[in-house]
Formats: C-alpha cells, sequence, structure tokens
C-alpha cells in the first residue's frame, strides 16, 4: 500500500500568508485564491505555494480569479507553471497512483466569473469527469453538501450531485460558501468545503488534512484519516 498525505485549502482571497501549512504530499487549493483576479495577487499567490514543502501542488480557480477566465488567461497559468504548480480546468492529473480532476465552474452566482447556468449549460462541464475520477475538485459544493449560506439557503449545483453520485470518488473537495467549511462522510466520498476564510473574509479555518492509501494491486484510493489541522496565525 502506498499513503499520500493531500492538504486542501481554499477562498484565501490574498490572505495566504497568515496560514501555516505542515509539510505533506499534495497540497490543493480549491479556487479563490485572489481577491478579484488580479495578475499581482496571483504572482504573490503562487510564490507562497512554491515556498511550501510539498512535492506537488493543485490549483483550480474560483470565481473571483477573473485573470484565468479573461484577456490574462495566458499569462495567469504561466504564472503558476513558472512555479510548478499545476492548474487544471476541467482537466485531470494522476500523482502516485491517485487520478485528479478539477474545475473551476460554479451555478451562476453575481455574474463572477466561471459562472454557468444551471441546466444543461454547467452539466456539459460535468459531463467531462471521467469514471474513474479519485479525488474531484471543484469551486463550488454539490447540493445539499455543505452547501449552506447563513440564512440557510442551500446553493450548491444539483447536477454536480448526480455526477458524483454516479461516479463515486473518494474525495470531492470544494471551497466557494465560507459558512460551509467542513468534512462530511456520504454514500462513500469524503465531502470537504475547504474554505478558509469564513462569511466576513476572515481567516478563520485550517487546512484540511486527508491521509489516502493507495492499493497498487486494484487502483483503489481510501481516506484512512482526515483532520483540520492547527494552521491559523492571526
Amino acid at each position: 500500500m502506498t499513503t499520500l498525505r493531500l492538504t486542501f485549502i481554499s477562498d484565501t482571497h490574498s490572505q495566504h500568508q497568515g496560514l501555516m501549512i505542515e509539510p505533506g504530499d499534495v497540497l490543493i487549493h480549491c479556487g479563490d485564491f485572489t481577491a478579484r483576479g488580479d495578475l499581482d495577487d496571483t504572482m504573490d499567490f503562487a510564490q507562497f505555494m512554491a515556498a511550501q514543502n510539498f512535492t506537488h501542488k493543485i490549483v483550480i480557480a474560483g470565481n473571483h480569479d477573473w485573470c484565468f477566465e479573461d484577456k490574462r488567461r495566458q499569462s495567469a497559468e504561466a504564472c503558476l507553471e513558472d512555479h510548478e504548480i499545476i492548474y487544471i480546468n476541467d482537466s485531470a492529473v494522476e500523482i502516485g497512483g491517485i487520478r485528479f480532476w478539477g474545475s473551476p465552474i460554479q451555478p451562476e452566482f453575481l455574474h463572477w466569473a466561471f459562472n454557468r447556468q444551471r441546466g444543461a449549460d454547467i452539466r456539459k462541464h460535468w459531463q467531462q469527469i471521467p469514471d474513474d475520477t479519485d479525488v474531484l475538485i471543484t469551486h463550488g459544493p454539490a447540493f445539499g453538501i455543505l452547501d449552506a449560506c447563513t440564512n440557510g439557503r442551500r446553493v450548491g449545483c444539483e447536477d454536480l450531485l448526480e455526477t458524483i453520485q454516479r461516479i463515486k470518488p473518494s474525495v470531492h473537495a470544494c471551497g466557494h460558501i465560507h459558512e460551509s467549511f467542513g468534512i462530511r462522510e456520504q454514500d462513500g466520498t469524503l465531502f470537504i468545503n475547504a474554505c478558509n476564510l469564513n462569511e466576513r473574509y476572515q481567516l478563520s479555518h485550517p487546512p484540511v488534512v486527508v491521509d489516502v492509501e493507495v492499493d497498487p494491486g486494484t487502483g483503489r484510493v481510501s481516506p484512512i484519516s482526515n483532520q483540520k489541522s492547527p494552521g491559523i496565525s492571526l
């Protein structure tokens, strides 16, 4: 068996310097690492990620990360690549036998970046997710799971939930809804909302650390432990 330590962070909104992240194997950011998608913010974030003691770093964008969707996209992606950060956008990467898939897409929300209308418009993105995905990373949550706003309204994506129920990844990690930070195990999938900021945009939540075990014979990936690490410096 091979064991890898995955550390999840999300929605740091240019406050990443306040995080204390213990070393691991794969560091994953689930989007919204900038405040409003500036290239300068992206460079600062890339330098921060490059300094972390991990063998691999994976990043997806979020609705605040405008420079990854507009005419600055090539420069933004090159910034991450130059710092040896893996950027995935409706695409996959395999590390240590674990198949990761990432997407910045979320249901339309105040006309931000990577918004798609519910229904056919967003469904075509989820239809691209391979059936053998082990760790699914999306910026937005699935409907009904770690997706409740302060007023109690559920804003996750119904079509994403349907896809997860069909392909059954070992882990689904997201962010976007700050007030729903947490971990939940349901129907064989470990769900993580890794938002580090609360609903008032204050750095309040620590990184989420998950140890996963990879069976070299079957290729099966199974979470064997999870924790919220003590990782905030205020």
